[in-house]
């Protein structure tokens, strides 16, 4: 029953965010979206998912002392929220900020 309701949930979010229509210079964005969704919905990510979460990650900022958690998480939403289709899964947003959003 929980297999068939990640895969509810993925397919409904893969719809969503690709029924919009991405900019290409947001397609990253879209796929970061929709791969740390698997990570945050199931625990794993599709194949293929490697490069966009190396890329949520390496969103990293700093201040004054060195890193700074919530300069990261900032820029982290920012970039989740790039792209097009963000608005329509905003609790999958806060999820995957709620989990990995200040993780350097």
């Amino acid at each position: 029953m929980k297999a068939i309701k990640s895969v509810a949930i993925g397919a409904a979010l893969s719809a969503a965010l690709f029924s919009a229509s991405i900019r290409p210079a947001h397609a990253g964005a879209c796929e970061t979206l929709v791969c740390m969704s698997g990570l945050v919905g199931n625990g794993s990510a599709a194949g293929g998912c490697g490069a966009p979460i190396r890329k949520y990650f390496s969103i990293i900022r700093f201040g004054l002392w060195g890193y700074s958690p919530s300069r990261t998480r900032a820029a982290r939403e920012r970039y989740l929220m790039s792209c097009s289709g963000s608005k329509l899964n905003l609790e999958w947003v806060e999820a995957i900020q709620a989990l990995y959003g200040e993780i350097p």
